[in-house]
Order: C-alpha cells, then structure tokens, then sequence
C-alpha cells in the first residue's frame, strides 16, 4: 500500500510474472477512514514505525 500526500491510495498487487501493478486508486483520511474506488472501505485501527493494522470492511 503507498499512501500519498495528498489522500490518494495505491493497493500493489502482484501481477503477471510476479511484477506489482496498482489496482485503481483509492482514497485515506488523517482520520484512518480508507476508502476504495472499487468499493469498500477499512479503518486504521494501529500505526506504529514497523507495523499498520487495518480492519477492512467490504
């Protein structure tokens, strides 16, 4: 996941021969809301300098 400066998200996944490639944008707040272009949204329940949890709700 890379989250931008100005609120866009990129979910990488991997894609043919194991080359990552970006599923379509989505969206976070400083709040922790995410929100995905394709639908869903998660919550930033923990962020430390080694580790991000996130409660995904589709």
């Amino acid at each position: 996941m890379e989250f931008r400066p100005d609120g866009t998200l990129v979910e990488w996944a991997l894609g043919r021969a194991d080359v990552p490639e970006a599923r379509p944008a989505g969206r976070w707040e400083p709040n922790g809301l995410i929100t995905r272009s394709s639908g869903g949204s998660a919550r930033i329940i923990k962020a430390e300098p080694d580790r991000l949890e996130i409660i995904w709700q589709d």
